[in-house]
């Protein structure tokens, strides 16, 4: 039987549109990884429990081998941990949404995942938002652990457990710069201190970064950067003569937001790519395919620990970049509906213990550490940080007495996370080699001051214009207009990198 053209274009897309939601829900299982003792299996196991994680191999072996011993000394039961790792949090976003898509069609609980580990607080507010984590019972089961000199609710201004009880951090995050000191010194270049640093044109084809779009660690890192530059801006501005403190205000945060989007502008032109895998910028910086990077405090160490040399030394380094970096925090969670509610719940227990924070640190074959490799996080916990522990630290400081001044104030851009990575993909990654080839031709040309304030005008994603319409449309707006937006923007700053670059050749 033959279907009209029109007829069969419409069952194509409807068919098109079934598989991609199997896709969605299958996928993870297709990507799902055995991790802890070998012995114990799906068939064998008495429990199971089924674990959606960007966390590498290391850390789920590590957790996963040491959950199970954990349970069966308490229980005596075997337990089969279950890894469903399809990618960063992006990924796992598309796979959860999926499935709860398809779970509110058939009428089902839960989506036949017990939990949600690691990530950034940024993911596990927003599925929290959607009432989608069942509440933790550690905190009516452990109620002495959270109080300021254990786990605290904030620090350094990021809120390190939710108000509601759905999600809960388990270790502490600094994000940062990684750079080879051999390919500095070539470039004559002293090790960077600060994210402006990374501006600089000398470094022009050797920053290495990942794609803040893929991963929400990233954009929270650029996002720092941000309101760094914010946060400086307030503290040196002055009230201009008749100017309202209510003017005021707003001048002092657009400037401060113009500032740091500039300096993402020059530091993106300065990249030799956005990647999609943020453990790529460690391992080119490591290997010499960059000069440095920005990449998460554990990624950066675990690098600098592998090319140690015997005296010490090593040509990788991972800095805190100053005044520019909070101490942020990777949750778990417990999905409504879970498969089996009592080993999830004493999952997120176990990562809280002892046992499970020192886990995070501790070298292997020390009492307590790790069995196979040092996993290079600083745990939640700060009773922890004791000297009988942290002599077998990997990384024995206290990151509650380490931080910088810098606080992280969500109510500068918090709200408009989204629409921070949406502006950096329109101005950077859309246009890439357009914004290489006027950053080179005003580096050529002597920074002309002309060709430089059409590079620098992002008046089209400013503060105003960014937190408010760009963050509603992502907010409201279908993808068809929230991709219509995005090219038009990008096709925008095409043309003014373009004349920037005509500008600078004029003036040089």
């Amino acid at each position: 039987m033959k279907f009209p053209l029109k007829m069969s274009k419409r069952i194509n897309s409807k068919v098109l549109v079934a598989l991609a939601l199997l896709l969605t829900v299958a996928v993870p299982l297709l990507l799902s990884r055995k991790a802890g003792n070998s012995n114990i299996t799906a068939e064998n196991a008495d429990r199971r429990i089924n674990i959606v994680s960007p966390h590498n191999d290391a850390i789920c072996r590590e957790f996963g081998e040491a959950f199970q011993e954990w349970w069966m000394k308490k229980t005596g039961e075997s337990v089969y941990v279950n890894w469903l790792r399809p990618g960063g949090t992006s990924e796992i976003r598309m796979v959860i949404d999926g499935r709860f898509a398809a779970a509110e069609k058939t009428g089902d609980e839960g989506i036949g995942i017990d939990v949600f580990f690691g990530g950034g607080d940024y993911e596990f507010s927003v599925q929290a938002g959607q009432d989608r984590f069942a509440k933790l019972r550690v905190f009516q089961d452990n109620r002495e652990w959270f109080q300021d000199d254990i786990i605290p609710g904030s620090f350094s201004g990021e809120t390190y457990y939710d108000k509601n009880h759905t999600w809960v951090g388990v270790c502490l995050s600094r994000f940062g710069i990684c750079y080879n000191e051999d390919l500095l010194k070539h470039r004559g270049l002293e090790p960077p201190v600060r994210w402006a640093d990374l501006g600089d044109p000398r470094y022009f084809g050797g920053i290495a970064l990942s794609d803040p779009n893929k991963s929400g660690s990233v954009a929270r890192a650029f996002e720092m950067l941000i309101q760094q530059q914010m946060q400086e801006t307030a503290e040196t501005s002055v009230l201009n003569p008749g100017e309202r403190p209510e003017s005021y205000a707003i001048r002092v945060r657009s400037d401060g937001w113009d500032k740091g989007i500039n300096l993402i502008q020059k530091i993106a032109a300065n990249a030799r790519y956005f990647t999609d895998s943020a453990t790529k910028v460690p391992h080119d910086v490591a290997y010499g395919n960059a000069v440095a990077g920005m990449c998460v405090d554990f990624y950066g160490r675990t690098y600098e620990e592998i090319l140690k040399r015997e005296d010490g030394s090593s040509r990788m380094r991972w800095i805190s970049p100053e005044g520019g970096t909070s101490m942020s925090v990777d949750p778990v969670a417990v999905f409504k509906g879970a498969p089996d509610d009592e080993i999830a719940q004493a999952f997120v227990e176990f990562l809280l213990t002892e046992t499970g924070q020192l886990l995070w640190n501790t070298r292997p074959g020390a009492p307590n550490g790790a069995r196979y490799h040092a996993l290079r996080r600083m745990p939640i916990r700060g009773d922890v940080y004791t000297e009988d522990n942290m002599q077998y630290f990997t990384d024995p400081e206290n990151p509650y007495e380490q931080t910088s001044d810098f606080v992280y104030k969500r109510e500068l851009t918090g709200k408009g996370f989204k629409a921070i990575q949406f502006v950096i993909r329109v101005i950077c990654l859309d246009v890439h080699d357009e914004i290489k080839k006027a950053w080179l031709a005003l580096t050529k040309a002597g920074m002309p001051d002309r060709a430089r304030r059409v590079f620098m005008d992002t008046t089209l994603v400013s503060y105003q214009n960014t937190m408010s319409n760009i963050r509603l449309q992502l907010e409201e707006g279908s993808k068809v207009e929230v991709s219509r937006r995005a090219v038009r923007l990008a096709k925008l700053f095409r043309k003014n990198y373009q004349l920037a670059t005509e500008l600078a050749k004029e003036d040089k």
